[in-house]
């Protein structure tokens, strides 16, 4: 499989994670239909920063953002941005990939082609 096309599975792979987990977190808390919810829930004193389910779905409330983790250890965290869109980066695609045991794309020695330090 060509690094995009791997590249392409963890974003879909993340994206489906986070339905199913957000999915699962609606059944404890109503606010998990939207991130913006969440925050706002937490602000108001309405939601607690942080989290479990009965069926074992967890998750922590940080500044404009929120971890959600299965069960099974798959970690999904998303951010705020200030027009209401929920966003992820390279960063937590990795902590995602690595949750669920998919190598990182680009793997970790790639990434560090082409740097270097100066002093």
């Amino acid at each position: 499989m060509s690094q995009s096309n791997e590249a392409a599975f963890c974003v879909r792979s993340f994206l489906r994670y986070r339905t199913l987990i957000r999915t699962a977190l609606v059944g404890n808390y109503p606010q998990f239909d939207m991130l913006e919810h969440v925050l706002e829930a937490v602000r108001a004193g309405e939601l607690e920063r942080r989290g479990q389910s009965d069926g074992g779905f967890s998750y922590s409330v940080h500044g404009r953002g929120c971890r959600m983790v299965g069960p099974d250890g798959a970690e999904i965290e998303m951010d705020l941005l200030l027009d209401g869109s929920e966003a992820f980066d390279a960063w937590r695609l990795e902590v995602f990939a690595r949750s669920v045991g998919m190598s990182p794309v680009p793997p970790i020695d790639q990434k560090l082609k082409g740097f270097s330090s100066r002093t």
